[in-house]
C-alpha cells in the first residue's frame, strides 16, 4: 500500500468508526414523557372538544393564547380562523364556543368561558389547576418539557463546518451555535440525532495553501500555533496572486493534482487536517459542543464523479464542448450551475449531494438539517432540486437549509482572504475577560478560583446567547454592554435569576424550624395573581420547546425565559416568602421557585448554555 493509499485508509476508518457508533445512536432509548399527558395539551385538547362540538364538525387543532393583559379571563381562543373555515360571524360562533363550554360536562379545569367580540375568553378553575402544574414539574423533575411527539425519528443536522487550516472564525461561531441548540431541542422531543461537523477539508483553497507552504512556509511556524500560521499563508497568497496571476493558475494545477491523490501532497494535506481539528477541539470543547461525526468534504472527493456520471445519465446535466466542464442548465428555473470544473475538479455542491446521498443510505433520516449562512440560499436551492430529480430524496426525507443572517464586524462581513475574519478563540478570551471585570465589581470578596469558574460560564454564556435570543436570519453583532446587562435581554440576566432563586432556597433551608422550608407542603395554595402568573408560564414551557424545534427557532425558548425571568422578579419583589407564616403557603412558594429555577436551568441548557453555582 502507497503513503496516499495509507493516509486515505486511516482517514476512511476514522468515519467508519464514527458512522458506527452514530448509528448505534439512533436505536430506541428512554422513552419520552408522552406530549399528551401535559397539562396544556390536555386544556387545548378540552376546548377542542367543545369547539368540535359547537360547530358540528372536527376543524383541527386549536390553540389557546394568554390574552392581553386589559382583557379578561386566563387564556383566549381567537375564532376568526375557524369563521372563515366554516363561513359563519366570528362573534355568533364566539358566543356558540363559550354556551358550549360553560354547559358542558367534566370539565377539569375550566371555571367558565364568555365571548368577547371574535374572542372566547377562559378563565380557569386556578387553585385545582395550580396545583396540577406544580405537580406535574414536580414528578418530572429535569425531564419537564421533554415529550414523545418525533419519538422514532431521525435527524441529521450538518453544522459548524470550519474550514481546516483556518481558526473557527466568528464567522463559524452561528452555524455552531445554532446547530448545537438545535440538536438539543429536537432531541427534546423525541428525535434521535446525529451531529455532523462537514468540516471543509477540500478545494481550490487547498491548492492555494500548499503553493503557499511550498514557497514560504518553514517546520518552525507550525511548532506553537500551527493553524494561525497556515492561516497567514493562506492570506499572504490571496493577496500575492492578485499581482501574480500564474501563482493562482499554479494553485489549481496543485489542487487538482491534490484530487488525483499525488502521494506528496495528500501528505501535506493530511498533516495540516489533523492539526486543525486538534485546535478545533479546544473551542468545541469550551463552548460545550459535541458531534457525532465529522466528516470531511474530502470524504465524498470520489463519490462526487459518481453524481455526475448518474447526472449525465439522467440527462440532467451537459458537457461544455468548449470548456469540457459539467453544467446544470433550465433546472426548475433556478440559474445554470456547474458540477464539475474544466480541470475536473469538484466543487462544493458535488461533493454535497454526494455527501447527502450517504447520509440517506446509512441513516435513514426523516430529516436532514443544513445549518448555513443565508448567502447561500442559492445554492441550497439548486441541490435540494436536483437531488430530488436523481432521486436522491423522496417524500419520507425532508432536507432544510436552515439560513442564518451574517456576523459583522464595522457593519461588514469578515473575510479570512481580506484577513478581516476575528478568531472565536479570541472573541471568547475577550468575553471571559469582560465577564470577570462585571463580577469583581458586583462580588469583590468572590474567591479568584470560583471567579474563574463563574467568568468562563458567564462569559460563554454571554456570546451564545447574543446569537440565540433573537431570530436566526439576523444578522448580529457585539455589544458587549448589553451582552452583559444584569437587568435583561442577556445570559448572565436569567444566570443571575437562577442564582438568585438558590440564593432564596438556601436561606429559607438555613432559617428552619417554623420559620424554614421544613413545613408541610402536601397541599398547595397561593394568594397572589402574580404566583398564578407564573404558573401559567411555566406550564406552556414543553410547548415552547416543541414550537421551536418544528419553526427551527430556537430563539423561541430565549424569548420565553425572559418572560419568565421577568414575571419570577416581580414576584420576588410583591411576596416575601421568608415572612410566610402559612406553612402551606409558604411550602407552595417554595415549590414555585424551585420550578422556576428548574425551568430556567433546562431552557438554557438546551440553548447550549450553563448556570454557574453563585455570582
Amino acid at each position: 500500500m502507497n503513503k496516499t493509499q495509507d493516509e486515505f485508509d486511516k482517514y476512511r476508518k476514522e468515519v467508519d468508526l464514527s458512522v458506527n457508533n452514530a448509528l448505534k445512536g439512533i436505536k430506541p432509548g428512554a422513552s419520552r414523557a408522552d406530549f399528551n399527558d401535559y397539562l396544556w395539551k390536555k386544556l387545548n385538547n378540552e376546548i377542542g372538544k367543545f369547539v368540535w362540538e359547537a360547530l358540528g364538525a372536527e376543524i383541527g387543532q386549536i390553540e389557546l393564547a394568554v390574552p392581553p393583559a386589559h382583557i379578561g379571563g386566563d387564556f383566549s381562543l381567537e375564532v376568526f380562523s375557524l369563521a372563515k373555515k366554516i363561513g359563519e360571524n366570528p362573534n355568533t360562533i364566539a358566543k356558540k364556543i363559550a354556551g358550549f363550554i360553560n354547559e358542558g360536562e367534566l370539565k377539569q379545569c375550566i371555571e367558565r368561558a364568555a365571548a368577547v367580540g371574535a374572542f372566547v375568553n377562559v378563565e380557569l378553575k386556578k387553585r385545582e389547576f395550580y396545583r396540577k402544574i406544580l405537580a406535574e414539574i414536580e414528578e418530572l423533575g429535569a425531564r419537564y418539557g421533554e415529550s414523545n411527539v418525533n419519538a422514532g425519528k431521525t435527524a441529521v443536522i450538518d453544522f459548524s463546518a470550519p474550514n481546516i487550516a483556518k481558526p473557527i472564525g466568528v464567522g463559524h461561531l452561528r452555524s455552531t451555535i445554532i446547530g448545537q441548540a438545535l440538536a438539543n431541542i429536537y432531541n427534546e422531543t423525541g428525535y434521535a440525532v446525529v451531529k455532523d461537523n462537514h468540516v471543509g477539508d477540500w478545494g481550490t483553497q487547498f491548492g492555494k495553501l500548499i503553493w503557499a507552504w511550498q514557497h514560504w512556509g518553514k517546520e518552525e511556524m507550525l511548532k506553537d500555533h500551527p493553524v494561525e500560521a497556515l492561516k497567514d499563508l493562506y492570506v499572504k497568497f490571496n493577496a500575492y496572486a492578485k499581482d501574480h496571476l500564474k501563482a493562482a493558475d499554479e494553485a489549481r494545477e496543485l489542487f487538482a493534482r491534490l484530487e488525483a491523490k499525488d502521494p506528496e501532497l495528500v501528505v501535506l494535506w493530511k498533516r495540516f487536517r489533523d492539526l486543525s481539528l486538534k485546535d478545533f477541539q479546544k473551542i468545541y470543547l469550551q463552548l460545550g459542543v459535541e458531534f457525532d461525526t465529522a466528516i470531511g468534504e474530502s470524504y465524498f472527493s470520489d463519490r462526487a464523479n459518481e453524481v455526475v456520471e448518474l447526472c449525465l445519465g439522467k440527462k440532467l446535466c451537459q458537457k461544455d464542448v468548449a470548456s469540457e466542464a459539467i453544467i446544470v442548465d433550465g433546472l426548475d428555473g433556478l440559474p445554470s450551475f456547474l458540477l464539475r470544473k474544466q480541470d475536473g475538479s469538484s466543487l462544493y455542491l458535488t461533493r454535497d449531494l454526494a455527501a447527502l446521498k450517504f447520509r440517506v443510505d446509512v441513516f435513514d433520516p426523516d430529516v436532514i438539517l443544513y445549518v448555513v449562512g443565508s448567502e447561500q440560499e442559492l445554492n441550497f436551492r439548486q441541490m435540494f432540486a436536483l437531488a430530488e430529480i436523481m432521486g436522491y430524496l423522496n417524500e419520507n426525507v425532508v432536507a432544510r437549509h436552515i439560513g442564518f443572517g451574517m456576523v459583522l464586524v464595522d457593519g461588514k462581513k469578515m473575510s479570512t482572504r481580506e484577513g478581516t475574519a476575528v478568531g472565536l478563540e479570541e472573541l471568547m478570551t475577550q468575553a471571559i475577560a469582560k465577564s470577570k471585570e462585571i463580577l469583581i465589581q458586583k462580588n469583590p470578596a468572590m474567591e479568584s478560583s470560583d471567579m474563574e469558574t463563574v467568568s468562563g460560564i458567564v462569559g460563554i454564556g454571554a456570546i451564545v446567547y447574543n446569537d440565540l435570543r433573537q431570530s436566526r436570519t439576523n444578522n448580529i453583532t457585539f455589544d458587549w454592554k448589553r451582552m452583559l446587562d444584569l437587568e435583561g435581554g442577556s445570559a448572565v440576566y436569567l444566570q443571575y435569576s437562577y442564582v438568585r432563586i438558590q440564593s432564596i432556597l438556601k436561606k429559607l433551608n438555613e432559617a428552619g424550624g417554623e420559620g424554614g422550608a421544613g413545613g408541610p407542603r402536601s397541599e398547595i395554595a397561593f394568594e397572589n395573581q402574580i404566583e398564578f402568573d407564573v404558573a401559567k408560564k411555566l406550564m406552556i414551557f414543553p410547548d415552547i420547546i416543541l414550537k421551536a424545534q418544528q419553526a427551527d427557532y430556537p430563539h423561541y425558548i430565549a424569548v420565553y425565559l425572559e418572560e419568565l425571568a421577568t414575571l419570577f422578579n416581580s414576584f420576588y419583589n410583591e411576596v416575601s416568602i421568608i415572612k410566610t407564616e402559612d406553612q402551606k403557603l409558604r411550602g407552595s412558594r417554595i415549590k414555585l421557585v424551585e420550578a422556576v429555577a428548574l425551568v430556567i436551568k433546562k431552557g438554557l441548557s438546551l440553548l447550549g448554555i450553563k448556570v454557574p453555582g453563585k455570582m
